[in-house]
């Protein structure tokens, strides 16, 4: 009796610890159910998002965005004829919003007023600014490094002056005048060049954010030219959003938009990654490898992507 009372006890004190694990890893537990659905039974269950970082320097509303979020999956469930994303607050497919230089660079040309086309004429327009503030640019700092290679001469004359007249204990009257004059000029041209170097600054972002751009557009076109924006060793291209996975956790990036319909396509891109999708080779389709049309539907490609993925007929 007494064995058979050890057994029962060893055995509930088992079940109480894995239940106890089970509570204790049910996040990552879950997550791994969910991310080993979505391999082996494509499209079966509704994938679960939520929205993670959510930075407010962009210019739309969490409530905006998540109405575009729910438009894009609204694209991929009317073609596949069953939901295929759920919004949850607790769910595992986080979508981010997260500014950075891409975005910094879409919001200075805007508030120059550069609007950017999408084909080869409006890459060649785009082309005749960019080189024109680029050639702005280089001619003001040339023009800078004189005047502080000037004043460079100017303080370095002044200061050996100052050391002479202390040497001899002190400089007469009329000098001393003339020094202190000097001196003042001196500070007013620090502020000045200060003033210079701090416009040529908001060029080079200028330049910068205008050269990003214009290789972007190139790329889009397939252009086979040679890139632009290498003042200060940045400004490298990138892509608008991505879509990333560790096994457990998935997350979509989004990092720059133009506006509203660029946001649903990005989004819409990265969705359909998150179902499984690759690339197609159409450059109209949502699943090109470039956001680069204005089509707010998905193509052929698109859907007989995800039919194939979905095992729909």
């Amino acid at each position: 009796m007494q064995t058979l009372m050890r057994k029962i006890s060893s055995t509930l004190l088992v079940l109480l610890l894995l239940g106890g694990a089970g509570y204790y890893y049910r996040a990552p537990i879950r997550g791994f159910v969910e991310t080993s659905l979505s391999y082996w039974i494509p499209c079966g269950t509704p994938i679960n998002y939520s929205l993670g970082t959510f930075d407010k320097r962009f210019s739309i509303t969490e409530k905006e965005f998540l109405n575009i979020i729910l438009k894009a999956e609204g694209l991929w469930e009317s073609a596949a004829g069953k939901p295929l994303f759920q919004y949850k607050e607790e769910g595992r497919l986080k979508v981010n919003l997260i500014y950075d230089i891409r975005q910094e660079n879409t919001d200075r040309l805007k508030k120059l007023g550069i609007v950017i086309g999408e084909d080869k004429e409006a890459y060649d327009t785009f082309k005749i600014k960019y080189d024109a503030m680029y050639a702005s640019y280089q001619a003001e700092k040339t023009a800078l490094e004189k005047k502080v290679a000037e004043y460079q001469a100017r303080k370095t004359a002044y200061e050996k002056e100052v050391e002479y007249w202390n040497s001899q204990g002190g400089a007469p009257k009329e000098k001393y005048r003339e020094l202190e004059q000097e001196r003042d000029s001196i500070n007013r041209e620090v502020v000045i060049l200060n003033q210079k170097e701090n416009a040529l600054n908001e060029k080079v972002e200028t330049v910068n954010a205008m050269g990003a751009e214009l290789n972007k557009l190139a790329r889009n076109l397939n252009l086979q030219v040679k890139t632009y924006n290498t003042v200060g060793g940045v400004g490298e291209e990138f892509d608008e959003g991505e879509y990333s996975t560790n096994g457990i956790d998935k997350a979509i990036n989004i990092y720059q938009f133009d506006d509203r319909t660029k946001l649903l396509r990005v989004l819409a891109h990265e969705l359909g990654h998150a179902l499984g999708l690759p690339h197609v080779e159409d450059s109209k389709a949502i699943m090109y490898r470039l956001n680069q049309n204005t089509n707010e539907k998905l193509t052929n490609a698109d859907i007989a992507a995800l039919k194939k993925l979905c095992g729909i007929n």
